[in-house]
């Protein structure tokens, strides 16, 4: 047998060889069992002893050549053939219809409320946050409600289970973000303007209107000059920058311990052509911070005063974007947020 010749005819057939079939058929043509080489190993047998180590070393040299050969041209077809691959999973056909893409997005009420703070910051307001979980004092004491004033029936109270009894203080879960009024004051010096955001609890049953969990922003404004002039002209203005309409603001006397007088800020969106939504609805509480609370902090009698407020987000949200249950916000139904 020929081997010179036999190796120069499989050299010249596997650089043919362009894809897996036709690398697999020269396999089989040339090491495979039947192949003319794996004969020619049958047949040395028959060969006498010289010429069986004389061309046996040949014939096996030539095997190991046309396995190594083999084995790069394989790794070559396959390396070609992820690399088509990759570029056909990238190819974009743009006669296709797309798929729509389900994308997330922002809560209602996180909208409404980013809207409100970045009103109140264009007038120079600074952003305080205060705990959730809050002393009686600060909820209530030292807001001019101790625990035999009648004042305490407005906040029904989520009180928190004492963990000794060597706790003095009572906690609960704050009745509303007011609390941060006394805390801030205690810690800081006039004149200032700051807003509270925050959640707050009540204990009571929930319906259109009401939940046991709302979201509310104090605010709080102290200087030598703040009258309820001041406290009116803020909030008119913080009210048509978030409604960007035709909002009509109204103020009518309420009673809040901690302040004097005590305020409530109504208001109604007037659009052209709908009269849907002609009802008053009440969006904040406020006043004129009452002087014993600036007593209690230790600020000098009679030389500061100021105006605080508190503001729901809910009803705020609700007005906004014509929503008429409040349950709806902490509702997982995913139809309702869809909306927005």
């Amino acid at each position: 047998m020929n081997l010179e010749q036999l190796e120069q005819i499989a050299k010249e057939g596997i650089a043919l060889a362009q894809d897996a079939q036709s690398l697999e058929q020269w396999r089989i043509q040339y090491l495979g069992r039947k192949s003319a080489l794996s004969l020619f190993f049958n047949s040395l047998s028959k060969l006498s002893l010289q010429e069986r180590k004389t061309q046996g070393e040949k014939a096996n040299k030539i095997h190991k050549l046309l396995k190594n050969l083999y084995i790069i041209k394989k790794d070559e077809i396959e390396k070609g053939a992820n690399e088509l691959n990759k570029g056909s999973s990238n190819f974009l056909d743009i006669t296709q219809p797309g798929d729509k893409k389900t994308q997330g997005h922002l809560h209602p009420l996180t909208l409404v409320s980013r809207d409100i703070i970045a009103s109140f910051e264009k007038m120079g307001f600074s952003i305080i946050e205060g705990p959730e979980i809050e002393k009686e004092y600060y909820n209530f004491d030292a807001l001019n409600i101790p625990a035999d004033h009648p004042a305490r029936e407005m906040w029904d109270t989520l009180w928190i289970k004492p963990t000794s009894k060597k706790q003095k203080s009572k906690t609960l879960l704050r009745t509303h973000t007011s609390p941060m009024q006394v805390r801030f004051m205690e810690k800081n010096q006039p004149p200032f303007r700051i807003i509270v955001p925050g959640r707050c609890f009540r204990y009571e049953a929930t319906d259109s209107s009401h939940e046991i969990q709302f979201y509310q922003i104090e605010g709080l404004m102290v200087g030598e000059d703040i009258n309820l002039s001041n406290f009116k002209a803020i909030i008119s203005e913080i009210i048509k920058d978030i409604f960007k309409d035709n909002v009509s603001v109204r103020f009518r006397p309420s009673f809040f311990p901690f302040v004097s007088p005590g305020v409530e800020v109504d208001i109604r969106q007037e659009l052209k052509g709908d009269k849907s939504n002609n009802n008053w609805l009440e969006i904040m509480g406020a006043g004129m911070v009452h002087p014993a609370l600036f007593k209690r902090v230790g600020y000098e009698n009679n030389r500061w005063q100021g105006f605080a407020f508190g503001l729901g987000v809910e009803r705020i949200a609700m007005i906004k974007y014509k929503i008429d249950d409040i349950r709806l916000f902490f509702n997982p139904d995913i139809r309702f947020l869809e909306q927005f």
